[in-house]
């Protein structure tokens, strides 16, 4: 009973008129064991002839934004494991170059802090660099990537911005994390997330969508928004492509080249000069089941399908806070988002509400639990999972049929769709609160 009225309240959510989604896939996971699964909309949209249409399902592969971080800090603790990285050494040990922010030259940047986003990085508008780049190119002074150092944080009058002690989400941080994870292995990122993870948990996920195998291709969702070809979002206007729009056929290079180089480069690429390559900020495919097999990791400590692909002390590793949020000394940018309290690539939710927003996921609070969110291209998503209580629930939103900074939740961060998602999961399944 509680399945179907939640299937009803999800399917109605696409529904909302002149703020409709393209697609959307759902998954809730109780005491190992998936207790609800659906899936609506269409993962490939052909406005001139609707019977070209293909429905999205529960096995649709999505490119599901920042989620994929969590697989990302998944393979460094296998490698932690290993002794092939230190969590709290300097990265530039492994990178071979220096790595430091100019501001602060004394003070080591390591994993901990990239994982948790309080590295002292920032954001610009570019944080990949195409094929035949090198990563390093972001920090050299002179360089086309340089930026005038925009890439790190600059000392500023009453904030102690260094590097550990302030919160900033930094996409870039997981391009250097990917470039380490080449250098220490000599395997290209894609590959090895494949072997390290994808491969042992069971799972046809990639972070380059060309390893994907011919039935989860052909089941990829091209990511929409409602809008106009010159970008502008309309509710009325038509769904448009925004990523992954390859209509059956495989792209030729599963990665962006630099100019004059062709296909035949990625097989001459020498890993650890550019692990942007596969965008391990948020570029891998996966369905909410392959969500909830990263999410049963967690639950299960460690173990997946009979072996243990992770120890405990590792599971207990990545949720062990490195930043939560004060408000009284205001130590991070917290942008608006429901950010406020992080692992190792994992994200807390607090219950919690002030004058820097809120991450509930019920009007009265909810539960508190790990896991990560995704925006891009119009996708939105989220894996939540709690040890304590046993259960996890993912969505995946193909697409978004309004401006979502016009369509913010009522109580917190979250945009309006998700909020009553994740209502909906909490309500009609019971999930209760746990302290783990």
């Amino acid at each position: 009973m509680a399945g179907r009225e939640l299937g009803s309240r999800l399917e109605a959510v696409t529904k909302w008129p002149g703020a409709e989604l393209s697609g959307l896939a759902a998954i809730g996971i109780k005491e190992g064991r998936v207790v609800f699964e659906g899936a609506w909309g269409r993962r490939r949209i052909d406005e001139a002839d609707p019977s070209r249409d293909l429905p999205v399902r529960p096995d649709t592969k999505f490119r599901v934004g920042s989620i994929s971080k969590i697989s990302v800090a998944l393979v460094a603790m296998r490698l932690v494991e290993r002794g092939l990285i230190d969590l709290r050494r300097d990265l530039s040990d492994y990178l071979g170059w220096k790595f430091r922010n100019p501001a602060w030259p004394h003070t080591a940047l390591t994993a901990e802090m990239l994982f948790s986003h309080t590295s002292s990085l920032r954001d610009i508008e570019a944080y990949n660099l195409p094929l035949g780049r090198r990563i390093e190119e972001f920090f050299t002074p002179g360089s086309e990537a340089w930026a005038e150092g925009a890439h790190f944080a600059r000392p500023e009058p009453g904030r102690d911005l260094s590097p550990g002690a302030f919160y900033s989400y930094a996409n870039l941080g997981f391009g250097i994390m990917g470039t380490v994870f080449e250098r220490i292995t000599g395997r290209r990122f894609d590959l090895l997330m494949r072997e390290e993870l994808f491969e042992p948990l069971g799972i046809d996920a990639s972070f380059n969508i060309n390893l994907l195998s011919e039935a989860s291709f052909a089941n990829v969702a091209t990511l929409y928004r409602k809008g106009r070809e010159d970008g502008h979002w309309d509710p009325k206007g038509p769904w448009v492509a925004q990523f992954d729009d390859h209509r059956g056929l495989r792209p030729t290079t599963p990665c962006r080249l630099a100019p004059g180089l062709g296909p035949e480069a990625l097989e001459a690429y020498e890993p650890g000069t550019n692990g942007t390559l596969f965008s391990p900020q948020g570029g891998m495919r996966a369905s909410v089941r392959d969500l909830a097999a990263l999410g049963g990791l967690f639950l299960e400590g460690g173990k997946a399908g009979g072996g243990r692909i992770l120890s405990e002390a590792s599971i207990e590793e990545m949720m062990r806070p490195r930043w939560t949020w004060d408000s009284r000394i205001r130590n991070g940018n917290l942008e608006g988002g429901p950010s406020r309290q992080s692992g190792l690539g994992l994200f807390r939710v607090l219950g919690s509400a002030d004058e820097g927003g809120s991450d509930r996921l019920l009007p009265s609070g909810g539960p508190r639990p790990w896991g990560h969110h995704g925006e891009a291209y119009g996708l939105l998503g989220r894996l939540a999972f709690d040890r304590g209580g046993r259960w996890c629930f993912a969505y995946i939103i193909g697409g978004v049929g309004c401006d979502p900074m016009g369509f913010r939740g009522e109580y917190s961060a979250a945009f309006r769709w998700e909020e009553e998602i994740q209502r909906a999961f909490v309500e009609e399944l019971g999930l209760d609160s746990s302290d783990h």
